[in-house]
């Protein structure tokens, strides 16, 4: 039932998981409202970025400046360690759900691969 009220009511379901691919299928799929979003959304970032370096460079000695090392900054080192059970029986409770998300989730992704098809035929990748 679900997935019928996405397929009949929705013109896109995205995710930020795939924030790239959900703003260039919105921009083309709905461009009245969208038109600009990608764009908007990494000039936002660049500019977050941008002042949180600039930020980071006045707090830091000069040896850690230069560090290259990319880290993940959204890590939660408070996360408890989950036994695999544990997860292996909500993936069983919530199969539904699950299968509910990707079926989102390849939704969004054969409308952003239908953008592109003169592309993908041009290069041959549709063999």
């Amino acid at each position: 039932m679900a997935k019928e009220h996405v397929e009949r009511d929705y013109a896109v379901v995205g995710s930020w998981e795939d924030t790239n691919i959900t703003l260039t299928v919105l921009e083309n799929y709905i461009p009245r409202f969208f038109r600009g979003a990608k764009l908007m959304y990494e000039s936002r970032s660049l500019i977050h970025n941008f002042l949180s370096s600039e930020m980071t460079l006045c707090s830091q000695s000069p040896k850690t400046v230069h560090n290259s090392k990319i880290t993940n900054r959204n890590k939660n080192k408070r996360k408890p360690f989950v036994e695999p059970e544990v997860k292996e029986m909500i993936r069983r409770n919530f199969t539904n759900e699950y299968e509910f998300y990707y079926f989102c989730k390849q939704r969004l992704y054969k409308q952003y691969l239908a953008l592109n098809l003169k592309e993908l035929e041009v290069h041959g990748l549709l063999n």
